[in-house]
């Protein structure tokens, strides 16, 4: 039922790659077919709709833009713009970049934007949240996500005000969650497509980048975090949502109420037993008591090593001990 998207380039290898990675992407909202020679594209494009051409320069010709398509972008390599009224993109960047680039394009010039299906699964919203201080909530969060996603399609979202990301990962993100609330609030139809351009990869599951400025969020409530996550639920194929949740956050206990189940990382110093102490009565006070319901306390062990790269976190002792957690406390549930 998906749309189609007709990929042509004369580089059999560089065809490959592209086709393979959008294939890979269980989010993409096109059925990809790959061609290396026009006159196959031609056949197909003659018995079958496509929605969206990407053409190479090296195969483009003028007559292209005159097949039934809605859409079309050129990967261009000369640098020199082909095409009286297609939109060049540069071939040679990475794929994610390609992909933001081609659905920019798309959204930005279909008036009409056909509408994704709903996959019927219902997405699991995972909740991380301890009062306490370094207590490897991230660590553990980025962990069971990455775990999860061995199995299932995964998204994990952080909501620390420093997440250290780019730096950590080397990355320097021209989208951010704040993107991603954009479209949901004012282009909410484009939102399914935009999303394919801002969600990154990491060790097989996927995140969108934080916001750079925590400030920069202080406006949204809960109640609206929580209508962007079930409209992500309605556009996606995710299984899983990790939410790696912070006091800076709006809304943080309403967004706790709506998560299927809650860690809480325990630390056994006397500071951190009158924190948690503090916020399980602050629960109670204010009509959150069925929160501590779904919470699941953890106190870590102290491991004697944790992997060094955030893309490493499913593998070592910390991974093991969430390994037995998923198991009791997620399948087990």
């Amino acid at each position: 039922m998906k749309k189609i998207l007709a990929l042509c380039d004369g580089e059999r290898d560089y065809v490959y790659h592209l086709a393979d990675y959008l294939q890979r992407k269980d989010t993409f909202p096109f059925a990809v077919y790959s061609f290396t020679d026009t006159v196959q594209l031609k056949k197909f494009m003659d018995n079958n709709e496509v929605e969206l051409l990407l053409v190479g320069e090296n195969v483009y010709e003028e007559d292209m833009e005159e097949l039934p398509k809605r859409h079309m972008v050129v990967l261009n390599e000369s640098g020199n713009e082909v095409g009286s009224q297609v939109e060049n993109i540069n071939k040679y960047q990475a794929s994610e970049h390609i992909i933001k680039a081609v659905m920019d394009s798309y959204t930005g010039g279909n008036d009409r934007l056909p509408k994704r299906l709903a996959t019927g699964n219902r997405m699991k919203m995972i909740g991380c949240y301890t009062p306490v201080g370094r207590s490897l909530q991230t660590t553990f969060a980025l962990s069971m996500g990455q775990i999860l996603a061995k199995k299932h399609k995964t998204l994990y979202l952080n909501f620390e005000s420093y997440s250290g990301f780019g730096y950590l990962l080397e990355q320097e993100y021209t989208v951010d969650i704040t993107d991603a609330l954009y479209y949901f609030n004012c282009e909410r139809e484009k939102l399914a497509y935009k999303l394919e351009g801002i969600v990154q990869p990491l060790n097989g599951m996927d995140y969108i980048p934080p916001a750079m400025s925590y400030q920069e969020l202080a406006g949204i409530g809960g109640e609206q975090w929580i209508q962007l996550f079930q409209e992500i639920e309605k556009i996606s194929e995710y299984e899983y949502l990790i939410l790696d949740l912070s006091e800076h956050v709006q809304g943080l206990f309403d967004i706790l109420r709506e998560c299927r189940c809650v860690f809480t990382i325990q630390k056994e110093d006397e500071m951190a037993e009158a924190k948690m102490r503090q916020y399980e009565t602050l629960l109670q006070s204010m009509e959150y008591g069925d929160i501590a319901g779904k919470t699941r306390k953890w106190k870590l062990p102290v491991f004697r090593r944790i992997p060094s790269g955030m893309a490493q976190l499913d593998r070592g002792e910390m991974a093991a001990c969430v390994r037995q957690i998923i198991d009791e406390e997620i399948y087990g549930s």
